[in-house]
Parts: C-alpha cells; structure tokens; sequence
C-alpha cells in the first residue's frame, strides 16, 4: 500500500462558516469510491454541519487504501457520520490487509466529531486503520471508534484489527497518542472468558469531559469514562457481547453529549 503522504485523498473537505453564520462546506474534492452530499443542518443556522459519506459497495475490500481529509476553519462545527456499520472483508487467497486513514485539522474553536458506526471484521480479515487529528488551541474533538468480529464463533484465520490514533497541536506537538492491536485468537479467547465480551468501542474526547469518571449505566455493555493521558480530555472504554450491544451504546453516548 502506498504511504499517505505520497497518494492524494479520495474526500478531501473544507469546512468554514457561509454568509449565513451556519457552518458549510467550502471546497471539496470526492473520487471513487466515495459520494458526497452537501451536508445538512440538524440543529439549525447555529449547530453543527452534519455530513454523510457515501461509498460504493459500502465495504473496505482486501488492498484498499482509503484516505480522508477534513479541515474545519476557526468557528465552525462538524459531524461526520457514517451510513451503518462498515464491513471488513478479508482475502482467503493472499492474505492482503486493507487500511483506512483520517487526517483531521481543526482550527481555533471549532470542532469536530468522527461519528463512525463500529466496524465489522470477516472472519481472516485484516485492517490497519490511523486516525490523525491536529487541534489548534480551543478546538475540540470527539472520535468514535469500534469493531467486532461477524462471526464470533468462527475460528481464528490470521485477522487482525491495528489501529493508531496520533492528536497534535498546530506545532506538531503530541497531545494524545494510542496504539491498539488485536488478533482473531486474542478475540477468540475474549470471548471465550466468563461475560462473553465480542466487541469493543472506544470514544475520545479531546477538550472536553461530559462524564464523570467511573462506570458508565449503558445497556447490555460494560463501559467506563476516565482522563485521557496528560489532562487532554476524557476516554470512554466499551466491552459488549455483540456488535450490536455495542452499537447502541455508541448511540446512547452520542445522544448524551
């Protein structure tokens, strides 16, 4: 796969307020496999921009390399969300990995919120996935991020799920940074443990802290909020049994902040 400071975004998207005062996109550029609606306004002139990326087959297949860009100006507000769960496919003949990438860059005061629905592995799937996120002093962020496997049950066929998550100020100083790894027989094995657990979220809140610390009443789920690293915010850890149970708790925490 190519590195993502070689290759050009697939979505690449500027975000700024319009003449009206309400937030909107500004400048845009979308190729295969990706659409893009102009975004909407759930809250009215003074919410956030909420914007839905559409992809064709609404999968990430075996040797894709998706990149993304979103830069939100001073004083703006954006969602983006997701249309349900992404599927994870994997390559039974050649084992090839597939990889996501975000690059987010948010402006004094604005923010931005990575709303993403829990990913779904197949079984022998293998992704890597880095999530980039540069804050400029009082902007916030909050970043969903989840998966489980399809089929739980399924024995282990070399799958993995990497992920890095990388946030820095505007001089490129590290606020936040986690590496998470896991592989199909570690799941196994979790699974196999007294509970059950299948599926795991995390959501983090760079510049703000909407819990207090400790765990968390969801359903179905056991969750817990507590500081990130070096007073940058708040994390909130998810353990579910199912995919699903954790996709509720997703919602639930998105309905609370």
């Amino acid at each position: 796969m190519k590195d993502f400071g070689a290759a050009p975004p697939q979505v690449a998207l500027t975000c700024g307020l319009a003449p009206d005062g309400g937030t909107a996109i500004l400048d845009r550029h979308v190729e295969w496999p990706w659409s893009l609606p102009r975004g909407y306004r759930r809250e009215g002139l003074q919410g956030p921009l909420t914007i839905l990326p559409q992809c064709a087959g609404a999968a990430l297949l075996p040797g894709d390399h998706w990149r993304h860009e979103v830069r939100v100006q001073a004083g703006a507000s954006v969602d983006m969300v997701s249309a349900g769960a992404l599927m994870i496919h994997a390559d039974a003949r050649r084992g090839r990995a597939c990889r996501s990438d975000w690059s987010f860059f948010a402006e004094d005061g604005s923010i931005v919120r990575h709303l993403a629905d829990p990913n779904v592995l197949m079984t022998g799937a293998k992704m890597h996935q880095r999530i980039g996120v540069t804050l400029a002093p009082g902007a916030r962020a909050v970043l969903f991020d989840g998966f489980c496997r399809r089929e739980p049950e399924a024995g282990a066929r070399g799958g993995f799920w990497d992920s890095d998550l990388v946030i820095e100020d505007t001089e490129g100083r590290t606020i936040l940074r986690e590496r998470q790894h896991v592989t199909e027989a570690d799941l196994i094995g979790f699974a196999a443990l007294r509970g059950g657990v299948a599926a795991f979220g995390t959501v983090t809140f760079i510049g703000a802290r909407p819990f207090d610390e400790g765990p968390l009443e969801l359903p179905d789920c056991y969750a817990a909020a507590g500081a990130a690293r070096g007073d940058a915010g708040q994390i909130v850890r998810i353990a579910a049994r199912t995919g699903g149970a954790l996709d509720r708790a997703f919602r639930q925490i998105r309905s609370l902040t």
